[in-house]
């Protein structure tokens, strides 16, 4: 097999100062070739001063994924959507050791397609307004990013942004099958993120394209409507170590995460009650059955337990950014992956279904929202989460549901009685007189008449044009002590405000299954 090579022969086709992609998030990561480069930086010196084009952020808190090239010299820049499960690589970006930048993953999945057909970038009105936007950040993270990634265009009157392409020398890509000509398979993976059109981009810039692979079969035994990518792109294949070929950071191989099978038990317990369960399961009672819902990280994953215990998952169709259409969306360490999911498509073809408003609702967090309704996810001084797909998922929404704790830091809220007992309050205010980044815009959401419910474990608010508007209140919470004055500015009371439901804060199962609009609904 001419293209077969070993992982030590890797690096030797990566020069100093290539632009590096590789997929990955919580799966479908090449790990076995991001070792290879690390070691041959460490041991060698080269190849050194790579720019990281990354277009979801792979990493598992510990070091691996994009983590790997967290060396001085190793890189000089890196531009990527998401920094939460890459700690040490944000950490570099913070300290301004590389050049930082930060563009929405949708973009991210997108441009690629465009880089791969050499086309003039990509227009889109994602990040207008926002931290994206010339005229605001431009999507530098740091003093030592000065490239210019975006300008605005106007089109028929409105503005847009053009996100202008790059040129990719080295694309890394998990597969796991690889036949002796480098067509590629991916039976065993979780999804298909961006791995054809990195490929693509590739391989029509003049760069290479390397597969790790856990497997190789004979020429001609894949069956070609299963070929992700043909073998016409891709310059070398590396079998990795078992070690290094996990689904996800959680799992070695899950059949029913990949769509092979279907299991009756996905093995999710039921969420403890607490503070994480009152926010999931108020944040159900703004879904319908039938509606198509995404579901962003932190706490709205705790919607998707909420789903199952109650049974309702094959009442709505849950997603995430990663191309997962219905099932049981993962959590943590497994998110942006499904359970039974009943399609799989590209991340791309899933962000332009976002884009252009085919999710009913999205379930979103938040790290701060302001008076104006601006809401932050992306940048705080002493960390950078990452937008990830949250500007693709939310704009173009029908409805949009902002979920998270009312305050950031150590705090100790339990749920018990049937009411909220605070007895240690984060001393971080989210409710804020001016968000740190505007990740989305208020004026935004006003503009287009998206309905926004922001739903906290002890109140939960409506976002009007006139403002923020409380509307309802947690048992057991004080009103000026453990609301108001947690705030940075004072919101509007609604005449009408009233508790929220009891039994979100009861231990006992809510039993939507059987109760209207519920009952006897089944999409499938």
């Amino acid at each position: 097999m001419r293209k077969l090579m070993a992982s030590e022969d890797f690096p030797k086709a990566v020069k100093d100062g290539d632009t590096i992609t590789g997929t990955g998030f919580s799966f479908i990561t090449p790990e076995e070739l991001f070792i290879a480069l690390e070691e041959s930086f460490v041991k060698t010196g080269h190849p050194r001063d790579l720019t990281l084009l990354i277009p979801g952020g792979a990493g598992n808190l510990r070091g691996r994924g994009f983590d790997h090239f967290v060396h001085d010299g190793f890189i000089k820049k890196v531009i990527s959507p998401y920094f939460n499960l890459t700690p040490a690589l944000a950490k570099m970006v913070l300290e301004e050791r590389v050049e930082g930048y930060m563009l929405p993953a949708g973009v991210m999945a997108q441009l690629l397609r465009d880089i791969g057909g050499k086309r003039p970038g990509l227009i889109t009105h994602v990040g207008v307004g926002t931290f994206a936007d010339p005229r605001l950040e431009g999507g530098r993270l740091n003093s030592l990013a000065k490239d210019s990634l975006t300008e605005i265009i106007k089109i028929d009157g409105e503005e847009y942004i053009r996100y202008k392409p790059f040129h990719i020398d080295v694309a890394c890509l998990k597969v796991t099958t690889a036949d002796q000509f480098g067509d590629a398979t991916m039976e065993k993976e979780a999804g298909f993120l961006t791995t054809l059109p990195m490929a693509i981009a590739a391989h029509n810039c003049g760069g290479k394209v390397f597969l790790q692979v856990e497997r190789i079969a004979q020429l001609g035994t894949l069956h070609p409507q299963r070929v992700v990518v043909p073998g016409i792109l891709v310059d070398g294949v590396i079998i990795a170590k078992p070690e290094n070929q996990w689904m996800t950071w959680r799992e070695q191989y899950n059949p029913a995460r990949s769509g092979e099978i279907r299991v009756g038990d996905i093995g999710l317990p039921p969420a403890e009650m607490g503070p994480q369960k009152v926010v999931a399961r108020r944040a159900v009672y703004e879904l319908k059955p039938g509606q198509v819902v995404n579901l962003g990280a932190g706490m709205p994953e705790f919607v998707a337990s909420i789903s199952w215990e109650e049974k309702i998952f094959d009442k709505v169709v849950l997603t995430v950014e990663a191309g997962m259409i219905g099932g049981v969306p993962g959590y943590g360490l497994m998110f942006n992956t499904a359970s039974n999911p009943y399609a799989i498509i590209d991340q791309a073809a899933q962000m332009d279904l976002y884009d252009g408003g085919g999710n009913d609702c999205s379930c979103v967090g938040f790290a701060q929202i302001d008076k104006k309704g601006n809401v932050n996810v992306s940048k705080l001084n002493n960390r950078i989460p990452g937008v990830g797909g949250f500007l693709n998922v939310c704009p173009n929404a029908k409805k949009r549901v902002q979920c998270g704790a009312f305050t950031a830091g150590k705090s100790k809220i339990e749920v018990k009685g049937g009411k909220v007992h605070i007895m240690e309050d984060g001393n971080v205010i989210k409710f804020v007189d001016k968000v740190e980044q505007v990740t989305l815009s208020g004026e935004y959401a006003i503009k287009v008449k998206q309905p926004t419910i922001i739903v906290t474990e002890r109140a939960v608010f409506h976002f009007t044009k006139e403002g923020l508007v409380l509307k309802e209140i947690a048992p057991g919470v004080n009103l000026e002590k453990d609301i108001l004055g947690k705030m940075a500015f004072k919101p509007l009371i609604a005449p009408d405000l009233k508790p929220m439901a009891a039994e979100l804060f009861e231990s006992k199962m809510l039993h939507l299954n059987s109760k209207e609009p519920w009952k006897g609904f089944s999409l499938y």
